[in-house]
This record gives structure tokens, C-alpha cells and sequence, in this order.
């Protein structure tokens, strides 16, 4: 499974990867907060405010 996370405000992506829940190892990246804070909780485009109440996630399955 795949996962996407986009800003809400623009949609921006700002991840995409393995789906970060079922990572049961490689825990380089741990939650969803982590990739947040890899911007500073702010969207570098538009500068909103990033939470996980404010991005889209995004989860398929690979093909």
C-alpha cells in the first residue's frame, strides 16, 4: 500500500511512500507528524499551517 499526503490548502504533496502506519520496520519515518515536522508544519508553497486535521492522506494500493 501506497500513501500520499497533500496540503489541504493547495495540495501540495508532500509525501509519498509506503503507508507509514504498517511500516513494520525501517521506522526512518514514524508517524505522519514526523513528515509535518520535515517542513516545519508549514506548507513551503503556500505557508499554511500543517496538522494532521489540516492534510489530505491519500491511501492505494500499489500496482
Amino acid at each position: 500500500m501506497s500513501e500520499k499526503i497533500y496540503c489541504g490548502k493547495c495540495n501540495m504533496l508532500l509525501y509519498f511512500g509506503e503507508e507509514i502506519a504498517r511500516r513494520l520496520y525501517m521506522r526512518a519515518i514514524p508517524s505522519e507528524d514526523t513528515v509535518l515536522g520535515f517542513y516545519g508544519n508549514k506548507c513551503p508553497r503556500c505557508g499554511a499551517e500543517l496538522s494532521r486535521q489540516s492534510v489530505k492522506v491519500e491511501i492505494g494500493r500499489k500496482r
